[in-house]
């Protein structure tokens, strides 16, 4: 078996579809950073079921998804396949090819599949495990694995070790062995629990078995009996009805003829009551008329108010106006004035610039002739400066020598001074070294205390943190203990939430029904009796006494519901149950008004119970007649009390009977159906309990653990701070040593100041005699620019008396311009005032227009309000006169108002009379329907009874019954068989069916357990004989890798010693492994004393002894060489040369000698920014071509 091809489209930096193919030998994998080599490494992990993204050097899965760059939009999908040649059948697939396929979608979907088929990922790690392959085998090694093996845990070692042996598929073996294992003790835990349920029933259903079967016997007997007595008795019943109805019908008739003479009366009122009534709306309507006219009337008044004043308003606007035209006048007036003064000005301003332009000429001729004569006298001072200039700098050239010699004595003498100083600044060094060598000295003791303060610190530190501790190990045992709790509560909620599921304890009749309702079978049902209430824990068994098999009884919206419920029992002969239609099931309850009073007494069945409120009906049918007392004494003193009128029942299930009779007797706590829902109840609020127990246990559990942490961080940092302290002990060591050196070395240093000295005194004379020479020179050249001197003098007095008078006529240009300038400005403003002005006058023309049209259109409203006020005085005038016509019309409407008023009470007094015999009728209509509704109802209740206690209707009941010649006799007998089936007590009918229902359940659990006993025993033994063999294979693999590791590491590292130890041999499956090396020369303590080269190369060490003893079929190795030398690379290369015989490596690398040593190359560019392109070349090329 060896890897053929890798096929790669969308990972990562492969966008395209890229094949690479591999033969066998070795295949190099090269390029340069970021290109995307290791993209295809991470392409074989993920494709053999890589499921961390971190793994493949990401945040997340969608990662390797290509994401689009520049020019390309991102992939919606990535794929990779591997192929791989298994023409030896070493893959248990038979196939000489086999592709294996991962693919993963944009929106995180993804697949797996074998030769184009789908599968699981179990299935792709099925197929690699035990053959080195995988995700977790040693196919692929990157840098991070051989970091691992050297750096990480002895323990985390153990994976490459235990797949190279073969012991993975044990070991899988086991664990799954392992799962099914717990799988069948909790089958064995829920199978115990519920055998235990089913035992504890087993019992008191037989009893209850053999007590139904007597009581049908007497039931049939009373139930023929009884119907025969029944049937008689309607018979009876239907007779006398019909006298009664006879009755009814001659008082009927009767009634309806008064009835119909009312009526005509009270027509004939109701329609003068009627006139009379329109009458009045009439009148209300024509004062509402009249309102509005008077109305109207002040309102014109107040409109009329509105425009006067509207007047007023408008006439002072209008002497506003006039006003305003009257100003604009006068400002008109004073404008015209104003610019008349203004073109004066302008006139006078222009005659004024023309003048100043005039004198300016005359003085800018005059300014260029004195410019010429300044010119002439600026050539002679310069031929004078010249000469001045070459003497000045022959002179300079003098002073910078004599300055350059007297620096250098000055110098000199500083040197002599800054010697002497040196001197003494030495002799005080060697004081101040031995003052710092007394502070080192006591500075390193102060630090010597410090560290050890801090021992005695992390000392305390310890022992607290060993507290802190045992608080976490109590915390922990606390939390343990919940998490079991509430393990144990959520068992024992799963046990009777299947018991309850399956209606564990109803019927197989009441099942069926209730199926069929799950099935839409049937509609109408609401459930049975105990799914509707609830009760209380410490009243569960006093109910569940009280109801006995009513617990069963089915409730149905209708008849028809509990009808279709009976046909369906029929059909499937499933037996017989009781239905509670809510429509004609119309329960009462006892006045527990006395009841109150009565000691002991707490309260009615009905009232202890819950239930939605539409099974009111129900309920009360059920327990409104049955009372709750404390105990025996306080229901035998109650029954007695009244007389034993009603059922009595104890919280622990004891009952006083209609009639005196007495049950009782222990009973089990456990078995009963509103037990098990209590319980269920209760087990859900324990779980909420428990749960927040575990979430407070944890709470602390975690705090101890941080303060824990915390501690153990502190200890450190105060272990860091001795380390610290300790660092700087040993530097102050060195600094006294360092200061003490210094101190010995002055003396020397000050014999060579003495000998400087003796030079620099040299060096001062000889500087002296060269000044002398310099000064002398400096003195001739200063004689020589005293006479230049003079000679310029006379020169520049004449320059500066043409300059003075250049100055003057400049200075009075400059000032003559100025002003010209300020004149043309005022012109410019004087001109802008004046175009200003005649504006303004033009606006104050048109205001005068404007404001005269105002005036005009104010008077013309004045017009308009003197036209509306005249309007509204007519309007005033025609709403009096409408006022008086109306007041006409009301006085008439009020008369025709009190004749139909009249007109009715006069109807109305002769009608009381008949009103008074129409109820007289009434009453006796109603006393005879009330006794036919007595007797309808004996005879519906009749009816109803022969239906709900045999499901008969009357006819099937005349049918069936037999003919009764003597009443007193056949209720006498009756009473005897009632009394002789009350004294069997409670009677649970369905026990008959139930008993043996849970027989054969119990037989079949008992069957089942035994089952998973012997199947437990089977997977013990299985997990023993696996873990032998995991022992054995294990230890014969180590053995042999070890022995090949000690030669292989001889050979890579020329020489010493390496060896793999179990870190502990009593423990050989789950101890840890580690790596004892000692390089030729070297003592080695720890691996992590070795250099990064050779920790890698001891690590290759160990993956070779891997593969010389159980070569993987093909080998991908990521840059493991890269910390390795030249010499030691090419060792890694000879010995990966022998393995190819049995593998087919694949290596991405940087290094030259592994390029060289590689079969084919594969080059990995990214010519196009985040797109990674494949060039490929064979041994013996010379050049690469591309691959696709």
């Amino acid at each position: 078996m060896y890897l053929r091809g890798l096929e790669l489209q969308g990972f990562k930096s492969f966008p395209d579809k890229t094949v690479l193919t591999f033969g066998k030998g070795i295949t190099a994998v090269v390029g340069p950073n970021g290109s995307g080599k290791s993209n295809i490494s991470d392409a074989m992990r993920w494709v053999m079921g890589e499921q961390s993204s971190k793994a493949l050097r990401g945040e997340k899965m969608a990662g390797v998804i290509f994401h689009g760059c520049a020019t390309r939009k991102e992939s919606p999908f990535a794929q990779v396949t591997l192929t791989i040649d298994n023409e030896d059948g070493a893959l248990g697939i038979d196939s000489e090819m086999v592709s294996v396929s991962r693919k993963l979608y944009k929106n995180g979907d993804s697949e797996y599949l074998i030769n184009g088929s789908p599968v699981r990922l179990k299935d792709v790690n099925e197929l690699f495990m035990d053959t080195g392959l995988g995700k977790d085998g040693y196919s692929i090694v990157g840098q991070g694995k051989i970091a691992d093996i050297v750096n990480g845990k002895g323990s985390d070692r153990r994976e490459i070790f235990e797949e190279a042996a073969g012991v993975a598929k044990f070991r899988y073996k086991k664990q799954e062995a392992e799962r099914k294992l717990i799988e069948a003790e909790d089958n064995i835990a829920r199978l115990t629990d519920i055998l235990a349920e089913l035992e504890a029933r087993i019992g008191p259903l037989e009893k209850q078995c053999e007590k139904a079967k007597r009581f049908k016997v007497l039931d049939d007997e009373k139930t023929a009996l009884e119907i025969s007595v029944w049937v008689t008795r309607l018979e009876q019943y239907r007779q006398k009805l019909a006298d009664t109805e006879e009755r009814l019908e001659v008082l009927k008739t009767q009634y309806s003829t008064l009835s119909d003479e009312l009526a005509d009366s009270e027509a004939k009122i109701e329609a003068d009551l009627r006139k009379s009534a329109e009458c009045a709306a009439e009148v209300d309507e024509i004062k509402g008329r009249i309102h509005d006219a008077e109305l109207e009337g002040r309102g014109g008044e107040a409109d009329i108010a509105v425009c006067e004043n509207d007047i007023s308003h408008i006439e002072e606007n209008i002497l506003r106006l006039k006003e305003q035209i009257e100003n604009s006048r006068a400002d008109k007036y004073f404008l015209e004035s104003e610019l008349a003064q203004r073109r004066k000005e302008l006139e006078e301003l222009s005659t004024k610039q023309s003048d100043a332009e005039q004198e300016i000429t005359a003085k800018e001729k005059e300014f260029d002739k004195l410019i010429s004569e300044a010119d002439e006298s600026d050539k002679a001072v310069s031929e004078v400066n010249s000469k001045i200039s070459a003497a000045y700098l022959e002179k300079s050239r003098l002073s910078f020598t004599a300055e350059n010699l007297k620096n250098t004595m000055q110098e000199t003498s500083e040197q002599l001074e800054a010697n002497e100083a040196d001197r003494k600044e030495l002799e005080a060094n060697s004081e101040l070294a031995e003052k710092e060598l007394k502070k080192l000295r006591k500075e390193h003791e102060r630090k010597q205390e410090e560290k050890a303060e801090k021992e005695n610190v992390l000392g305390g530190m310890t022992k607290l943190l060993e507290k802190r501790r045992e608080r976490l190990e109590a915390a922990e045992r606390e939390y343990s203990q919940a998490q079991s709790r509430l393990t144990e509560t959520v068992s024992r909620l799963g046990i009777l939430g299947d018991l309850e599921r399956s209606m564990e304890g109803f019927g197989y009749s009441v099942k069926h029904i209730m199926n069929a309702v799950k099935q839409g079978r049937i509609s109408g049902v609401c459930g049975t009796v105990a799914q509707l209430i609830s009760v209380e824990a410490e009243y569960s068994v006093a109910v569940e006494t009280a109801l006995g098999g009513a617990l069963q009884n089915i409730v149905t919206e209708t008849e028809d519901s509990a009808k279709r419920g009976i046909k369906l029992l029929k059909e499937a002969k499933a037996g017989r149950a009781t239905f509670l239609p809510m429509t004609s099931v119309k329960g009462t309850r006892l006045d527990d008004a006395r009841l109150k009073n009565e000691d002991g007494f707490v309260a009615l069945g009905c009232d202890i119970v819950k239930y939605d409120k539409r099974y009111e009906g129900i309920v009360r049918y059920l327990l409104g007649r049955i009372c709750i007392a404390e105990d025996i004494d306080a229901a035998s003193r109650i029954a007695k009390n009244n007389g034993y009128k009603f059922r009595i029942v104890t919280p622990d299930g004891q009952v006083v009977n209609a009639g005196g009779s007495y049950t009782g007797g222990s009973t089990s706590k456990s078995t009963g159906i509103l037990t098990r829902k209590n319980e269920i109840e209760k087990l859900e609020r324990s779980k909420a309990q428990l749960e927040e127990q575990s979430a407070k246990a944890f709470e602390e559990k975690e705090k101890y653990q941080n303060e824990a942490n915390k501690l153990a961080a502190d200890i450190e940092g105060v272990k860091e701070q001795l380390g610290i302290l300790g660092e700087e002990c040993i530097r102050a060591e060195l600094e006294i040593k360092r200061v003490s050196e210094f101190a010995n070395g002055y003396e020397e240093r000050l014999a060579d100041s003495e000998e400087a000295e003796k030079k620099l005194r040299e060096k001062l004379a000889q500087a002296d005699k060269e000044l002398d020479e310099a000064l002398k020179a400096e003195a001739e050249t200063d004689k020589l620019i005293k006479e230049n001197e003079s000679l310029l003098s006379d020169s520049v007095e004449e320059q500066d008396k043409l300059k003075a008078k250049r100055d003057e006529i400049s200075t009075q240009l400059s000032q003559m311009r100025v002003a010209n300038a300020e004149t043309g400005k005022d012109i410019q403003a004087c001109r802008e005032s004046i175009a200003t002005l005649e504006k303004t006058i033009t606006d104050r023309e048109g205001d005068g227009g404007r404001l005269t049209l105002d005036i005009a259109a104010e008077e013309e409203k004045i017009k308009g309000k003197r036209d509306e006020i005249e309007r509204i005085r007519q309007k005033i005038a025609d709403s009096g006169v409408l006022a008086e016509k109306l007041a006409k019309q009301l006085e008439e409407k009020r008369r025709q108002q009190h004749e139909y008023g009249d007109s009715a009470e006069k109807l109305r007094a002769a009608q009381r009379s008949k009103l008074e015999e129409k109820e007289t009728l009434a009453a006796q209509v109603s006393r005879t329907e009330e006794r036919k509704n007595a007797v309808t109802a004996d005879f519906d209740k009749l009816v109803n009874k022969l239906w709900d206690e045999y499901e008969l209707t009357r006819t099937t009941a005349a049918e069936q019954a037999q003919p009764v010649e003597d009443m007193q006799e056949a209720e006498k007998h009756l009473t005897e068989l009632k009394n002789k089936i009350k004294a069997l007590g409670s009677v649970n009918l369905g026990a008959i069916e139930e008993y043996a229902e849970v027989k054969e359940r119990y037989d079949f659990l008992g069957a089942q357990l035994s089952d998973v006993n012997v199947s437990k025993e089977e997977l013990c033994k299985l997990i023993d004989d696996l873990t032998e063999k995991m022992r054995s294979v294990f230890m014969q693999s180590f053995d042999t890798i070890n022995r090949n590791f000690k030669s292989i590491f001889k050979e890579l590292f020329g020489g010493g010693e390496g060896e793999l130890i179990l870190t502990d041999p009593e423990n050989v499956l789950e101890c840890g492994i580690e790596i004892s090396v000692q390089p030729p020369g070297k003592v080695i303590t720890s691996l992590m004393s070795l250099s990064g080269g050779e920790q890698s190369l001891a690590a290759i060490a160990i993956y070779f002894a891997i593969f010389r003893y159980s070569p993987a079929p093909f080998c991908l190795l990521d840059e493991i060489e890269a910390a390795l030398d030249d010499a030691n690379v090419t060792r890694y290369e000879q010995y990966l040369h022998r393995l190819t015989d049995k593998t087919q490596f694949i290596t991405i690398t940087h290094r030259r000698g592994t390029m060289e040593e590689a079969d084919v190359l594969y080059g990995v560019t990214m010519q196009e920014k985040g797109i990674s392109k494949l060039l490929k070349m064979n041994a013996g090329q010379t050049s690469m071509l591309e691959e696709n």
